[in-house]
């Protein structure tokens, strides 16, 4: 997983965890802070209740009840929906302000409220009084408190997010561009040894390592390329000699038969040979950029021209060759000759390692913004544990064909990077491959 999405999925999950804390613990202390606001306003009550009877005298209140069952004995007063209540009656004992949550009967109806008591002296008498809210009215705060706490924790947490993802994209910036260094570098020439401006300290070593790492490979490159370059071009003129000798040995006439047949067999040797030195130097020259891109090709016509060139082969095997032209591309810059030694090769093992009297189908197609050309063959396919290694230098895993030496795969995927084209393999064992070069229309 990327470093990316690591920090954003650490990012959602200490978000969840804040939201799991939220449900845990929030709604207790948004009760507590509802109970204690309804505290608040019990004692405000309180407060404003006993002014009034100050100003008004403790009597007053009395008398309005003198006509009544508890005349000289109780005060009370409420609301229609009987939320709230004030009751004024005598008692014996003073006690401190007291807050509890308890049930009372107000004219029948028993209903569960917030009490604050409070005791006082007045005419040398004790008096209690008790001030009510309903617990509904403290339900009811608490839902709001609830919405209010919601809406606020969801914006921080968008916010947090938003932020969060802003930040760490800034962050990553140098990353993304040190990644984007790395991408598609099929050779160290191609790498941008360009520094990526960051004041990250670990971004910056990363970055000086990746170079001087690149400079290390694009040196032994060099070396590597040179020195095959070099020795095939030293070997092609003694086997060259060497061919020329056993050709005039057998022009001579005055040998045996059986060594006659032992110079032949040297000089099919020496032709082998002659050809991996030019395919390595072909591929030398493609790595070295000495080969130019300079041609356009009708993809349709040159695969003719493989099919023409190849004939032979198909004809001494009994291996049917159709071409199926759904579609067409002209592809341009590119080298001509490389391309037809791409598809020839590919063309070639499709005929090498098929089975006697097999076919070999080669269709085009467009898909999307993608020219495709497919080989498909009735050969003996590839083992899966050898799909990775296929265009490998001389990696050879068919041992029956005793001409193929691990360089026709290695120099179609040269070509092929060298014309930025993609090379696909689809491959069952004992029925057959599938080999798709890839084009970029667009």
């Amino acid at each position: 997983m990327k470093l990316y999405y690591k920090l954003t999925l650490i990012n959602a999950l200490s978000r969840i965890m804040i939201v799991g804390a939220f449900l845990i613990f929030v709604p207790k202390i948004i009760y507590e802070a509802a109970i204690d606001h309804t505290d608040d306003l019990l004692e405000k009550r309180k407060t404003d209740f006993v002014h009034i009877m100050n100003k008004m005298g403790i009597n007053k209140f009395i008398q309005e009840e003198s006509d009544s069952t508890y005349a000289d004995s109780t005060y009370a007063d409420y609301t229609i929906f009987k939320e709230k209540y004030v009751s004024l009656e005598p008692t014996k004992t003073m006690i401190p302000d007291t807050f509890l949550t308890g049930p009372r009967d107000i004219e029948g109806d028993t209903v569960t409220a917030r009490i604050l008591k409070h005791s006082f002296k007045s005419n040398n008498k004790i008096y209690l009084l008790e001030i009510g809210e309903s617990v509904q009215f403290v339900d009811d705060l608490k839902a709001v408190l609830d919405k209010v706490a919601l809406f606020i924790l969801l914006g921080l947490i968008l916010i947090t997010v938003l932020v969060d993802l802003f930040v760490t994209q800034y962050l990553l910036r140098p990353l993304k561009k040190i990644e984007a260094k790395l991408k598609g570098i099929r050779t160290p020439e191609k790498f941008d040894y360009t520094l990526v401006e960051t004041n990250t300290t670990d971004f910056r070593y990363l970055d000086r390592t990746i170079r001087n790492m690149m400079r290390k490979i694009r040196s032994t490159f060099y070396i590597e390329k040179e020195f095959i370059a070099n020795v095939s071009h030293e070997l092609l003129t003694p086997i060259t000699i060497l061919q020329t000798r056993l050709e005039n040995m057998l022009e001579a006439g005055n040998i045996s038969e059986d060594t006659e047949l032992k110079i032949i067999e040297s000089q099919r040797t020496l032709g082998r040979l002659k050809q991996i030195i030019r395919s390595l130097l072909l591929i030398s020259q493609i790595e070295n950029q000495q080969t130019p891109k300079e041609d356009k090709v009708k993809i349709s016509e040159l695969l003719q021209e493989v099919k023409s060139e190849i004939d032979v082969r198909l004809i001494e095997r009994n291996i049917t060759l159709d071409l199926e032209f759904h579609s067409d591309f002209d592809f341009v810059p590119c080298n001509r000759s490389l391309l037809f030694t791409l598809f020839f090769n590919l063309v070639n093992n499709a005929v090498k390692y098929n089975k006697q009297n097999g076919w070999i189908i080669v269709s085009t197609e467009t898909l999307k913004d993608n020219f495709l050309v497919h080989i498909r063959d009735t050969g003996n396919g590839i083992a899966p544990e050898n799909l990775n290694a296929i265009f490998n230098r001389f990696k050879k895993f068919n041992t029956s064909q005793t001409d193929s030496y691990g360089l026709g795969l290695a120099l179609v995927k040269t070509i092929a990077d060298f014309h930025d084209l993609e090379i696909k393999v689809e491959s069952k064992q004992g029925e057959g491959s599938t080999f798709t070069v890839v084009f970029k229309v667009s």
